[in-house]
């Protein structure tokens, strides 16, 4: 019988890993997966680019501390995606999406962008050392990750890091998967990887802890898991006070997160200080039921002259994103809902409630030309606390797959690498380089603005995490 990705994965990592082994392709080759596209995508990002980038990001928001957290506890990595838009005045953004601590693609930066990435993570675990009351107890790192997860290779780069951050620190470090699994190894630090499947029912929630077949958890990393643990009081508690749990979830905020109506709403409590980075603001509202969807479609078609786009709640790789023209007929709003429920629940099968859904304005996307014809595109920047600031990595352009006629078929606007038929796309992408900027039409002071973008944004989800969970007018339409 074929060893599965994981079996692989642990015994990789139970080996002496070189430097050598964790370059792409011969990371991939023992993993079974081809790489090869990830390390070229890996090479078209410029480092000298992105710190440049940062540095000027960095010196923007100090003045008035933008990216500075509320409370350190609350963020640790995460990622922020954009499109743009042409306007009479310049470029303008428009958000897309947040992503929690299960954000992927990380194997296409570079080494340095990385390990100030996996930095973000690690100031979760050292949290929870400082949390022992002595200095033997064990912490417990749970990692979840999708089944059969074809990027697999990259939990590899990120543990392996840790392990040798830990290590050289003077800790002891083992990492087991399910079968495997001792809590009482010699060890100060365990890593535990397991998949959602096997994850789901073996987590509890007790003592005010997340726990693993009775283990009490010190850090739980994955939101896909941390919103699949079946316990209502768990679920009260991280949207009434987190701090109350006392495992440490990289991200707690993944109510937000995994929300698009809320993720706007995080953006549009914090709009004065955006406005300065010239981020643009859509309509947009949320939906309970089918019925709410319908009435509410019905009405922004009826009053405003605007294409708009339903998005469902938690979904990944654009599965049931669909646009709704302006001129869209009424009787056809439902076909169109089924349509995109379809879509849904194809991808993350009955278990996963589409609603509530959101209901954004379509915006006009700047358009590049690629591969002979008009493409749109978006920018994913990744982010990570560092030292009590949510500072930007770097990131990467994802350009759609189909050519741009009128924006009305999925393939012309949605850009994730991994939308279409479970492959990833990886010639879709693109790194952060001087190059790229000129591909995209981008000038520095626009990559600038997108860093300090999403730095704002997290940082004011952190700050208004209760405002916007708690948010109730959603009868309105939010502009």
């Amino acid at each position: 019988m074929e060893e599965d990705l994981l079996t692989r994965f642990l015994k990789l990592m139970s080996s002496t890993i070189t430097a050598s082994d964790l370059e792409l392709i011969k990371l991939g080759n023992s993993l079974g997966l081809d790489l090869v596209s990830f390390a070229e995508l890996r090479a078209s990002q410029q480092d000298f680019f992105v710190d440049l980038i940062r540095d000027k990001a960095l010196k923007k928001m100090k003045k008035n501390e933008d990216n500075i957290l509320a409370n350190n506890d609350c963020f640790y990595s995460g990622s922020i995606d954009f499109m743009v838009s042409d306007e009479p005045e310049g470029k303008k953004f428009f958000l897309l999406e947040t992503n929690g601590g299960s954000h992927r693609g990380l194997s296409i930066l570079t080494k340095n962008q990385q390990a100030r990435l996996y930095n973000g993570y690690l100031e979760a675990i050292y949290q929870a050392i400082k949390k022992n009351e002595r200095k033997d107890d064990k912490v417990f790192v749970l990692i979840g990750v999708p089944v059969d997860d074809a990027l697999i290779h990259e939990k590899v780069i990120m543990i392996e890091y840790f392990r040798k951050t830990l290590k050289s620190e003077g800790h002891s470090v083992k990492i087991f998967n399910r079968e495997s699994f001792n809590i009482d190894f010699k060890a100060n630090i365990i890593f535990l990887i397991a998949d959602y499947r096997q994850l789901s029912t073996s987590l509890s929630f007790s003592e005010n802890f997340i726990k693993y077949k009775g283990e009490k958890i010190s850090v739980l990393i994955g939101d896909g898991i941390t919103r699949r643990i079946n316990n209502k009081n768990f679920h009260e508690q991280i949207k009434k006070d987190f701090r109350y749990i006392k495992t440490i979830v990289v991200n707690p905020i993944f109510k937000v997160t995994d929300d698009k109506s809320l993720t706007y709403l995080a953006s549009f409590f914090s709009k004065d200080i955006l406005r300065k980075y010239n981020l643009r603001y859509l309509l947009f509202t949320k939906a309970f039921d089918d019925k709410d969807l319908i009435d509410k479609l019905s009405y922004l078609l009826k009053n405003y002259n605007k294409s708009f786009i339903i998005k469902p709640s938690g979904g990944s790789g654009g599965a049931g994103v669909i646009p709704v023209s302006k001129d869209e007929q009424p009787t056809n709003l439902k076909n169109i809902i089924e349509t995109s429920k379809n879509e849904f629940f194809a991808k993350f099968m009955k278990n996963r409630n589409p609603y509530p859904y959101t209901i954004q304005e379509k915006a006009n996307f700047s358009l590049i030309d690629w591969s002979g014809g008009k493409h749109t595109f978006d920018l994913r920047i990744y982010l990570a606390q560092c030292k009590g600031m949510v500072i930007p990595i770097g990131g990467l352009g994802r350009i759609a797959r189909g050519n741009f006629t009128v924006g009305l078929d999925k393939e012309e606007f949605v850009v994730n690498l991994s939308g279409y038929n479970g492959r990833i796309e990886v010639e879709r992408g693109i790194g952060f380089s001087k190059k790229t900027s000129k591909l995209l039409n981008l000038t520095e002071e626009d990559f600038v603005n997108m860093f300090c973008i999403g730095c704002v944004i997290f940082a004011n989800i952190v700050k208004n995490y209760k405002r916007i969970v708690n948010f109730s007018k959603w009868d309105e339409v939010i502009a």
